[in-house]
């Protein structure tokens, strides 16, 4: 940890406390984790819709998680969140990530590929793997939107969003410090201000620190991977100089300085028994480096013309990504290391207009506006070479040590327009009828070189030759952006204030593109996605307040599903292709129960059916390509079933409360990729966690024991083949880890 951090963090526990003098204690956010003598779960307000409304009272299926949830959960990145949430999977490579909401994702990991569950950070769209790496914090709630919602919620989310909603300045004194210790000499620490000279001007400062050790060890290198170093701070600024007028402003800054993941590496179609997954072979050390700097806007004039809103919100995100693995396998005799470094400049803009949503006709309109250049460098890289064409060997004139075997220079543009309107009208009081369409312009283009080199990158005993070329792409194909539609039609009923009753159809779509060129051929392109939604549900709150039972039912149908492979150099198959038609069904129930004086059951569960078309049949990356017919697999990343439960009691003593917490996930077999190999397989587990935490009456401070992954499972994040390579590369979630954390609020 520097100096500098620990210098901050400790000296923030006086100086905050001293600041805030006899201010009263803040007030805790609303969710149902209360006290003994609660009487209904309280209601939690979101903003699925673009609005403020109560996420029982909204028709989308949708699981919120409050900034008190998070931190009693440990949950402080989108990998710990996809732990406890059913409806979501995540697939975590040593060079990419990407998730997947009822079996919906983008495999497609490229810099030119595109998610199909975005992460909206405060309405801020980015579409690079690596923003996952990014950690939560001071975090007002999350909203897991589940089905397409490309008509208000951006571009590309076929599959869903994950919509983190930080907390913004108030209009008020307050502060709060975070700590944690544990295994694996973790240390997180995370503190936050909020500073308000009068009713109109508020600022928020926050920031945190997290580190552990690496959880396993590459063996022959000696080196300990699947580790985390990373810092972030966020200020904000509010003002609302006149009653219908409020800006606000947000920078932060992230770094992250690890090793990264590391992943268990064997010859192309072997899975290995993993035991425990704490030491596996490794020849190159990895890193991983990630620095962020975002900054925000936004401005909201409401009263115009009697009862419209203005809202206008932009933001620019400038990121350096430098990241290198361990390319080695035995296809060829040298350590390898694929080295990636890229620099996106994304910018998000949007324009809406909306009236009173206390009007019986509702309508909000906007245009939206998305662009980023990626500037990239990348290659295979040899660094020393192996067996008889090491020094001193044999064949050591032969080396090709110090050379890429490919390498690319490249310049990415991506720009998205849109126009967008949806109009809710209320029929009766009862019955409201929503209809919304999106229209979206998107282009994307690559320019700059690609270089093989034949010996370097095939056999030292290839003829000495390189291949330069260009690395030109574009998608549309004929440069000219078209025109995709995409549609919400709804329908809501309230037959009483405790029960809603809703059905809709949507239209998603998720933009096309272009994969590299092969050895100097023509880029292979592929088409949009297209998924068509259909899903009714029912949401109830009942036993005044105690019990909440809801439950949905969806049908998807896919058109030119994307699909993707690693392939090998020169093997004349595309990196990322059209599979075709697919469907996806299924049902999920969610339901929470308050009972005796502080005890909470909380049960969610998703059932999923998916299905590709029949006889799909496409090249699986080898070389010489082999043909594989894929119709009637499932969908990569759709467990048949998920299950996750949770049980806490509030028990009074001590002058506060002492409550047991346990939260457990089951997951059912799914895979990594369309061809359903046994070998690109997680097996059905659970995982448990548990805690207990100490909360006095007065509620401004707590300490918890926590133990997370409690029976030590080995469970992957991904196992797929990397033909390029010739090897199967495994990586893992994190073993049991145990520890204490405290919080402090005033």
């Amino acid at each position: 940890m520097k100096p500098i951090h620990i210098a901050l963090l400790a000296g923030s526990a006086f100086v905050l406390p001293a600041m805030a003098q006899a201010q009263e204690p803040a007030p805790q956010a609303a969710d149902a984790s209360g006290p003994t003598g609660q009487t209904g779960i309280a209601d939690i307000v979101v903003t699925a819709n673009r609005v403020q409304t109560s996420a029982q009272k909204t028709a989308v299926a949708i699981n919120v998680y409050s900034g008190a949830d998070l931190v009693s959960r440990g949950i402080s990145n989108v990998t710990a969140l996809t732990a406890n949430d059913p409806s979501i999977n995540i697939t975590t490579t040593t060079d990419g990530s990407y998730l997947a909401i009822r079996g919906v994702a983008s495999t497609d990991t490229t810099q030119v590929g595109d998610p199909s569950v975005p992460i909206a950070r405060d309405g801020f769209y980015t579409n690079r793997q690596f923003g996952l790496q990014s950690s939560m914090y001071d975090v007002a709630r999350i909203e897991v939107l589940k089905g397409p919602q490309g008509t208000l919620n951006g571009r590309n989310s076929t599959g869903g969003l994950v919509s983190i909603i930080t907390t913004r300045p108030k209009f008020e004194n307050s502060g709060y410090i975070n700590a944690e210790l544990g295994t694996y000499s973790t240390f997180n620490g995370e503190a936050g201000l909020n500073y308000s000279p009068s009713d109109k001007l508020a600022f928020r400062a926050s920031g945190i620190y997290r580190r552990h050790d690496g959880y396993r060890r590459l063996s022959g290198i000696n080196v300990i991977g699947d580790d985390e170093d990373m810092y972030s701070g966020r200020f904000q600024i509010a003002a609302r100089p006149t009653e219908n007028l409020s800006l606000n402003l947000l920078y932060q800054h992230d770094d992250l300085d690890s090793v990264g993941s590391i992943s268990w590496k064997t010859p192309i179609g072997q899975r290995p028994d993993f035991g425990k997954a704490r030491i596996f072979p490794g020849f190159f050390k990895p890193y991983n480096r990630l620095i962020v700097n975002r900054v925000q806007w936004e401005a909201r004039l409401d009263d115009v013309l009697g009862n419209l809103s203005v809202i206008y919100a932009g933001g620019r995100d400038s990121t350096t990504f430098r990241h290198a693995l361990d390319g080695t396998s035995d296809i060829y005799p040298a350590v390898r290391t694929y080295i990636n470094n890229e620099r996106p400049v994304t910018w998000n803009h949007e324009l809406r207009i909306s009236n009173d949503p206390a009007q019986r006709l509702f309508v909000q309109a906007g245009y939206f506006h998305f662009y980023e250049k990626n500037a990239i460098i990348n290659g295979l890289y040899n660094v020393s070479m192996t067996g008889p064409f090491a020094p001193g060997g044999p064949f050591a004139a032969l080396s090709t040590a110090g050379r890429y075997g490919v390498y690319f220079d490249n310049l990415i543009v991506t720009t998205s327009d849109a126009a967008f309107a949806q109009g809710a009208f209320a029929a009766t009081d009862q019955l409201k009828l929503t209809l919304g369409a999106r229209l979206t312009w998107d282009k994307k283009t690559r320019t700059g070189t690609n270089i093989t080199d034949i010996q370097a990158v095939g056999s030292p005993f290839a003829p000495p030759v390189v291949v330069t070329g260009p690395a030109d792409g574009i998608y549309p194909i004929n440069g000219k952006r078209k025109p995709q539609a995409s549609f919400h039609a709804g329908i809501d009923f309230t037959p009483s204030d405790q029960i809603l009753l809703y059905g809709k159809y949507d239209r998603g779509y998720k933009a096309g593109g272009f994969n590299s060129p092969d050895n100097g051929q023509p880029v292979p392109g592929y088409q949009p996605e297209t998924v068509d939604s259909f899903e009714v549900g029912a949401k109830t709150k009942l036993m005044g307040g105690r019990l909440i039972f809801n439950v949905d039912g969806f049908y998807f149908n896919y058109s030119n599903y994307q699909g993707s492979q690693y392939t090998q150099t020169g093997s004349g198959s595309a990196g990322t292709f059209n599979v075709g038609s697919a469907r996806v069904y299924g049902a999920e129930v969610q339901a929470s129960a308050l009972f005796g004086a502080g005890g909470r059951f909380d049960l969610n569960a998703a059932l999923l059916n998916t299905k590709m078309g029949d006889n799909i049949i496409i090249a699986n990356g080898a070389s010489p390509p082999e043909l594989i017919n894929v119709g009637g697999n499932r969908l990569p990343n759709a467990p048949a079933a998920v299950i996750t439960a949770t049980v806490e009691y509030a028990i009074p003593m001590m002058g506060g409360h002492v409550t047991p917490h346990v939260d457990a996930k089951y997951s059912s077999k799914f895979y990594y990729s369309v061809f359903n190999y046994e070998d690109e397989t997680s097996r059905s587990y659970v995982m448990a966690n548990a805690n207990v935490t100490f909360e006095p009456d007065s509620r401004n401070w707590q300490i918890s024991f926590f133990v997370r992954n409690l029976t030590d499972h080995v469970v992957l994040t991904s196992g797929k083949r990397n033909y390029l390579a010739g090897i199967n590369e495994y990586v893992f979630q994190p073993p049991r880890t145990y520890g204490v954390r405290t919080s402090l609020k005033f």
